[in-house]
């Protein structure tokens, strides 16, 4: 027991070094379906708080932004979401990205099928209902789920783009704000809130966690304590082996501090 909590204690010193030193770069990587607990999430919390809420009416649509896009991935997995469980809901899905060659990727809407299947938690099943098989190796997304998704390269920095976004219900900036230099990462979140209004929902998986606790307790976001463990060992699937050696690992989940909720916590809705 003492040789674990020794080792357990030299790993989180390694891997507070590495994120106070080691310089951040951007990474191009994306899988579909990714976290499969998060979605459990949307669709038993997030989608009916939100249609409950007295500023919904039935014709309004839903505005989701997506940043770092990547392939297109992220969005089209949350379009099957939506198109499956919540059939009378109408949305727009917005893509951005600063890498062109990602977003003209995500804009022919054509894969791979390494591409398609390369997510540890693809179904059959989803890609069934998610795309049409052009020929053996090339998949498109099918029009009813493409239709609501649009792309563009986008930088969460560039302040004046960031306002001419406007407000949305949904907001996801996911395995990027970890990649920023921690002062960059701080600027970014800040113009992320500023697209939040009452009872708008944020996800951000991939961030440093000391900095998810100062932020999200800044800016007034409260989280949702609704599988917390479960979404974070479905980030730990790609990100676990990382830690304590990059700074984008995912550490083992712990309840041994007082922040463990907002230390732990994905999915966070302003007041």
């Amino acid at each position: 027991m003492r040789e674990s909590k020794l080792k357990r204690f030299l790993r989180t010193l390694k891997y507070r070094l590495i994120l106070k030193f080691k310089p951040r770069k951007n990474r191009v990587y994306t899988q579909f379906y990714r976290f499969p607990n998060q979605y459990v999430a949307i669709v038993d919390r997030v989608i009916p708080e939100l249609m409950q809420s007295s500023s919904y009416r039935d014709d309004d649509v839903l505005e989701i932004v997506i940043f770092a896009c990547c392939n297109g991935a992220e969005a089209f997995t949350l379009s099957h979401l939506l198109k499956s469980k919540f059939p009378n809901l109408k949305f727009r899905i917005r893509g951005f990205d600063i890498v062109p060659e990602v977003i003209s990727q995500a804009q022919t809407q054509k894969y791979t099928r390494d591409e398609v299947y390369c997510g540890p938690f693809v179904t059959e099943e989803f890609v069934a209902e998610t795309f049409d098989k052009i020929d053996n190796d090339v998949y498109i997304i099918k029009p009813e789920i493409a239709n609501p998704v649009q792309f563009a390269v986008g930088d969460m920095l560039d302040k004046p783009f960031m306002n001419s976004l406007g407000k949305v219900d949904l907001l996801f900036a996911q395995n990027v704000l970890f990649h920023l230099p921690p002062p960059k990462s701080k600027e970014a979140f800040a113009n992320l809130v500023d697209l939040l209004k009452p009872g708008s929902t944020l996800f951000i998986n991939g961030m440093d966690t000391d900095m998810r606790i100062k932020l999200t307790k800044r800016y007034g976001l409260d989280p949702l304590e609704y599988l917390i463990e479960e979404i974070h060992n479905d980030a730990r699937v790609d990100r676990g082996a990382g830690w304590a050696g990059a700074y984008w690992g995912r550490e083992p989940f712990s309840r041994s501090t007082k922040e463990w909720v907002r230390k732990h916590c994905t999915i966070f809705s302003l007041r």
